[in-house]
């Protein structure tokens, strides 16, 4: 059952159960959606655009003859990769920015990997664009075309594993920027070492207890429900995007360098997305130049859009662990060794962060206490789809060794692992035993019944004669906080009052899904609660627009949900004190006499509603617009955990989770309907990362196999366990609500939290997910 979580602070608005603001326009169909708003009717004149993909797992191309595709009727334009405007192109990526912050082409995070060329005559996986796009009056005869366009291809070796890939002699993807396809390049061939605390091997040597373990994370995709869509329309010089990036102010600076357009000549514009768990953090995609190359060619606006099978374009990053941990007899841990090797796949994009930048924030949040602590990798160029952003980026794959050392060492040391938990880990600014990690566990282990359900391993009782069962649990530190944001840079807000006492919101930040613009109305509502207004006098600006001068607030690390709302208190500080001036000089008295209680001005002998003032006047709006950056104050951050149970058929090896708890410390729940609803949808993806999901090549030829909705598995309402969310409030961060991100980190413990009750249950690891049954009876020494 269900607990409602208990507020540190009773408020209005701000953490209540309600529906979205949006919810029932969506029921109904309502909003707009890039597909929605990307028709003829809108753009006269529309074409339809698409793009050759390279059939091999690479291959060059020779030679290409478009004289049949240009003679085909309804085709408009062509662009190719001997076209001098994209010759003289400069080689780009597609992750400039994990959206948090917009940058220029010279600051972009991993300049050093530039391995894409827009419609390269080279193709490093088998469905990398290449060669050519072709714009059309249809969509069919653009497909027509281009199986029209006649290629000459040179099939070269291909490495699928990124073992064989780090082996000499093995075909390099990138020569000019990873010689042995490792990231980054060391001539001598070993790992990079990022994060290095003390003395591992001094650590290792006075412990009383040292293990080794390897886990391997396959890759996931996104699974989102909408695909990449853009439409690109020139008028003179002007050139507008419609588009379902969430990043508009980037998708913006992209073009304008790209293209060499002033930024005051390109016009972004989105609205709602459905989905997108981290694809669009990889959102300098190619596919927005060659389709404002077509559309400048062909002089008619050009859309552009994955089909379903397109959408399998990047994945969460395959990572294989080794860890090695020692420990005192007391479960006080003395050192930890990581070594990971990162499947980038054909281009880099995002890989570095999600083998580097992840993990070394996890040691400065979780593993502050260990006295002794290494983390190094490899990052391994392969020929298989991207590797790149996804929902919970290297934190997931991190988590998959992290909980199993949990797991593993308690056992050695005869420990309950929640104990050893407790005792060890916490953030650089906390003491152990860090209070909110206490607290998710102890809750966790209450609701799932650890004390009564946890065995030895393999020990449990029998079920139907062929049935165990197990629980197991992992945990994390949760993100981000307002201080792990301060590279946003400035967050924007504006709130203007209207003569009839409603307000308009604009907090730009395109919609995905998670409901943060509800949080931002319900932030509104609460900041103006002097004006006694409800959250249905607000509006929110659904469409994000560049030509609307403020920077967009893009949804990523989770964080939307509580930035805009602290910038929002200052905004309505602001307004307040400009109505405070205007009902001073109307009332004709000193400000400081004068206050707003409940939506009246309140004076000695004098009061009026806050309306009835604004509509004698000259009935202008006023508005408060409010620039900030995030709060660097170092507040550390609290954690999260899941708690599974579940069921394994020693016969078939078929495995069912019968039950999750999934536990957040959230500092402050901003709005407790949508925080549960993303713990329960998180799971989604968290079942099928852990169960089913996994991307399938033919190994000989090099290509996918499974591209598809209906072969690649993900879970159906079928295959999901009952899921109890708990919110708590125990940490608390900077600012007027101090409150952390929910939404990336839902889904992170759960794979490992499975695994562990697996092995609870069967007394044998399984320690590569998915959790098949092949796997698990291997496990058992079954087949």
């Amino acid at each position: 059952m269900t607990i409602p979580y208990k507020p540190r602070v009773k408020r209005k608005f701000i953490g209540g159960y309600q529906p979205r603001i949006d919810g029932q326009e969506k029921a109904q169909g309502k909003p707009l959606y890039a597909d929605d708003i990307i028709t003829e009717r809108n753009y006269p004149g529309l074409l339809y655009a698409k793009v050759l993909r390279c059939p091999y797992p690479r291959a060059r191309i020779i030679s290409m003859d478009t004289s049949k595709a240009e003679a085909l009727k309804g085709v408009k334009a062509i662009v190719t990769y001997k076209d001098p405007n994209l010759k003289q192109m400069k080689p780009t990526n597609a992750g400039w920015t994990d959206a948090v912050d917009t940058v220029s082409y010279d600051g972009m995070m991993w300049g050093k990997f530039r391995d894409r060329n827009i419609l390269g005559d080279y193709g490093t996986w088998a469905g990398d664009e290449v060669g050519v796009a072709i714009a059309a009056e249809s969509e069919l005869i653009a497909e027509q075309a281009i199986k029209l366009v006649e290629v000459e291809w040179e099939v070269l070796p291909h490495v699928m594993d990124p073992i064989a890939a780090m082996k000499p002699g093995a075909p390099v993807l990138h020569p000019h920027i990873a010689p042995q396809n490792i990231l980054p390049f060391d001539p001598v061939g070993g790992p990079d070492c990022f994060f290095l605390k003390g003395d591992t091997d001094k650590g290792f040597g006075f412990a009383d207890v040292v293990l080794e373990m390897d886990t391997i994370h396959d890759n996931p995709t996104q699974g989102s429900l909408d695909p990449w869509c853009c439409m690109v329309q020139w008028e003179g010089e002007q050139l507008t995007v419609v588009s379902n990036s969430y990043a508009t102010d980037q998708t913006r600076m992209h073009m304008s360098q790209m293209l060499d357009l002033p930024l005051h000549n390109i016009r972004v514009v989105s609205q709602y997305v459905g989905g997108q768990f981290g694809r669009a953090d990889t959102g300098d995609q190619p596919f927005f130049i060659f389709t404002a190359l077509l559309a400048k060619k062909a002089g008619r606006p050009v859309k552009f859009k994955h089909t379903r099978r397109d959408s399998f374009h990047d994945t969460r990053q395959p990572a294989l662990y080794h860890c090695k941990v020692g420990a005192m007899k007391d479960g006080t841990i003395t050192s930890l060794y990581f070594s990971s090797i990162g499947e980038i796949g054909a281009h880099a994009d995002h890989s570095v962060f999600a083998l580097k930048f992840a993990p070394a924030e996890i040691a400065e949040v979780a593993l502050a206490h260990i006295p002794n602590l290494k983390m190094e990798s490899f990052a391994v160029y392969t020929n298989r789809i991207p590797g790149c952003m996804m929902r919970g980026v290297g934190n997931s794959q991190f988590n998959f060794i992290f909980g199993r050392i949990i797991d593993g060492l308690a056992e050695q040391l005869g420990m309950d692992p929640i104990e050893l938990s407790i005792k060890n880990f916490g953030h650089e600014w906390g003491i152990t035993p860090d209070p909110s990690l206490k607290a998710v566990l102890e809750m966790g282990a209450e609701r799932i019944g650890w004390k009564a359900k946890r065995h030895t391993p393999g020990g449990g009782d029998l079920y139907e004669g062929t049935k165990r069962r197990g629980v197991g649990f992992s945990l994390h530190p949760a993100w981000h906080a307002e201080w792990q944001e301060v590279r946003r840079g400035q967050v924007q807000a504006r709130i203007t009052l209207l003569p009839d006492g409603t307000v308009t919101l604009d907090a730009p930040t395109v919609e995905t899904g998670t409901g943060s613009n509800t949080c931002n109305v319900l932030g509104c509502a609460e900041a103006l609660s002097f004006l006694g207004i409800e959250q249905k006098d607000i509006t929110w600006v659904s469409t994000v627009d560049t030509n609307n001068g403020m920077r967009d607030c893009v949804q990523t690390d989770s964080a939307v949900s509580f930035l805009q709302s602290e910038v929002l208190v200052l905004a309505a500080k602001e307004l307040k004190k400009k109505l405070i001036d205007l009902g001073a000089s109307k009332l004709e008295v000193e400000s400081d006499q004068l206050d707003i209680v409940n939506g009246q001005f309140v004076a000695p002998g004098k009061t009026i509603s806050v309306k009835e003032l604004l509509m004698k006047g000259d009935l202008v709006p006023i508005s408060a617009m409010v620039s900030r950056k995030p709060d660097d104050s170092k507040t550390g951050v609290p954690y999260i955990a899941s708690f599974a149970e579940v069921e394994v058929d020693t016969t078939t090896g078929r495995a069912q989770v019968l039950k999750l708890v999934i536990i957040n410390d959230c500092g402050t729940v901003m709005y407790a309907s949508g925080a549960e609803a993303q713990q329960i949808g998180g799971q989604v993806m968290a079942i099928g990362e852990a169960m089913t999901e996994e991307l399938i090549y033919d190994p000989i030829r090099g290509v996918p196999l499974n591209f598809n909705l209906i072969d690649y598995k993900m879970p159906t309402i079928l295959d999901m366990p009952g899921v109890e969310p708990v919110l708590l409030e125990i940490w608390k961060g900077a600012g007027e609500y101090g409150a952390c991100g929910i939404g990336e980190g839902t889904l992170t413990c759960t794979p490992r939290a499975v695994a562990n009750a697996v092995y609870n249950a069967i007394g044998a690891r399984v320690d590569e997910i998915p959790l098949t049954p092949e796997r698990i009876l291997q496990a058992l020494g079954r087949i």
